[in-house]
């Protein structure tokens, strides 16, 4: 009687085999033949190679024996985990883990009620990693900045790049992430216009792999009243080192007080701004420095026309304003063309900044010497009747 039990208890098992699923390719670790006096073994057999971070599935098989039974699994270090002993199990059994780089012996031991089991161990490897995807986890706009967040599984290198639409444009502070950050300055082509449309954001991290995600994103135009004068940023903020555009935009100019030259405009900025060499521009943003663009473009004036060194902005302090105020004077004299009573874009410059902080644009009023004014062609001057530069955005913000 008692070696009739023996018997029965040595065959508890009657087939372990393990199939690893990676991806959505089967993989078969399988096979091994009943068992023969309490001995097991398997056979490892792969249709594909398995890499690292794929996830996979062990699935083990078993007749015989009597119910209840417990499972324990030893991966080798392979896997994330183990299958801890005692583990209750009922076949088919199936956990699913997650592949390690390396080779590895398994060994899996199946146990019934009566304390009787039956193991199998083989041998397999896991290869490197494939190329994971960068992701791009987040976009913002803010002041005219454009924020893209972005992360890679791998720890590549992420670059960042903008598809605008028609009136937009966009200038990379920093198309190469660092730290899982890339940041654009977007504007409208035409400040005064404004635009809109959806923006294409690509993350690509040089190794074939990419992410995709778009934005609506619309910049308001900018109003301007008759007889007013306003200095616009690009943007509304930047940080320590970075160069903002500021964009000088008239009003209509009223009755009686056509334009023909700007004698004199001064843009006054807190200290720890500076004008940036050679970014004084006639007109509208972009384009050859003196070409007659914006207001001038219906003057009419012939091309290159303005008496307009290449460089000769002077940076100073103003002892009229409040201490810690500076002022750039420009001055734009065209050579023939006619009046214009209709406003537009005067001219356009770039400024850098030293310190963080808010920095406010205005204009200086009325001084002997220095003071915001033009004149007609017959040389007669006018005075915008607001200079205030109120009710548009006329801050940056420096970090």
């Amino acid at each position: 009687m008692n070696t009739a039990k023996a018997i029965a208890a040595a065959a508890v098992l009657g087939l372990i085999a393990m199939i690893l699923l990676a991806g959505c390719q089967t993989k078969n670790i399988g096979g091994p033949p009943p068992i023969v006096d309490g001995n097991l073994t398997a056979t490892f057999t792969a249709d594909l190679s398995w890499n690292a971070g794929e996830s996979a599935t062990l699935t083990v098989t078993w007749t015989g024996g009597t119910a209840p039974y417990t499972i324990a699994a030893a991966m080798g270090g392979g896997t994330t985990e183990d299958i801890a002993a005692g583990t209750a199990a009922v076949s088919p059994f199936a956990q699913t883990f997650t592949l390690v780089e390396g080779s590895w012996t398994y060994t899996v031991t199946v146990t019934d009620a009566n304390d009787q089991s039956a193991t199998a161990t083989g041998t397999y490897t896991v290869e490197p990693p494939l190329n994971q995807p960068p992701s791009i986890d987040n976009v913002t706009l803010d002041s005219g900045v454009l924020t893209v967040e972005v992360s890679d599984p791998d720890g590549d290198p992420i670059t960042v790049e903008l598809a605008v639409p028609a009136g937009l444009d966009a200038d990379a502070l920093s198309e190469q992430a660092v730290d899982g950050v890339a940041t654009f300055e977007i504007f409208a082509t035409d400040i005064i216009a404004g635009g809109t449309g959806t923006t294409t954001i690509t993350a690509t991290d040089g190794q074939g792999g990419e992410d995709q995600d778009t934005l609506t994103v619309t910049i308001e135009p900018i109003a301007v009243a008759e007889g007013a004068l306003v200095a616009i940023p690009s943007i509304g903020a930047t940080t320590v080192g970075g160069e903002v555009t500021v964009v000088v935009i008239s009003g209509d100019f009223p009755a009686g007080a056509p334009f023909h030259y700007m004698n004199g405009v001064a843009v006054t900025v807190e200290e720890g701004a500076s004008y940036v060499d050679g970014t004084l521009n006639v007109g509208a943003v972009g384009g050859d420095q003196k070409d007659p663009d914006g207001i001038w473009a219906e003057m009419s004036p012939p091309p290159s026309s303005f008496l307009l060194p290449d460089d000769f902005m002077i940076m100073e302090q103003s002892v009229f304003e409040p201490p810690g105020l500076n002022f750039i004077g420009f001055n734009l004299t065209p050579i023939g063309g006619g009046e214009v009573t209709s406003g537009g874009i005067l001219f356009n410059f770039g400024l850098t900044f030293d310190n963080a902080g808010t920095y406010n644009l205005g204009f200086v009023q009325f001084q002997d010497v220095k003071r915001t004014y033009y004149s007609d062609s017959e040389y007669s001057e006018h005075y915008w009747s607001d200079i205030s530069n109120a009710g548009v955005p006329n801050t940056i913000q420096v970090t």
